[in-house]
């Protein structure tokens, strides 16, 4: 058990990191997604979405070693909002994406660094 727990300590610190990184590059995509797009636009968007998939399953395995209260988003709200977020991406939305971004994602993800500070 004792085991477990090291391991997720250590996925969490791997997840900080890649937050490091994850977080300056979706609020590049912002600005790109708001006009100043870029003909990688699209690979770079779909980077930073599975960078975002892989986070949040990390998240969800690791709650249990994170400090949650420093997470401002409810789990059914985070979930709506991805869906909405999915289905602006299905529709090439960029206006909507950019805005879901920095509304819901980007502060989730800063809240979640924040939280896996362990």
């Amino acid at each position: 058990m004792e085991q477990l727990m090291e391991e997720k300590r250590e996925a969490v610190e791997v997840a900080r990191e890649y937050l490091e990184k994850l977080i300056p590059g979706m609020e590049t995509l912002c600005g790109e997604l708001k006009g100043d797009r870029q003909p990688d636009t699209d690979d770079f968007q779909k980077q930073c979405i599975d960078g975002l998939n892989w986070v949040i399953e990390v998240y969800n395995r690791t709650r249990d070693v994170m400090d949650t209260e420093k997470i401002h988003v409810e789990k059914q709200e985070l979930n709506e909002k991805l869906m909405e977020l999915g289905t602006a991406i299905k529709d090439k939305e960029d206006g909507k994406i950019a805005q879901m971004l920095e509304d819901v994602v980007i502060p989730f993800l800063k809240d979640l660094k924040e939280a896996a500070k362990i």
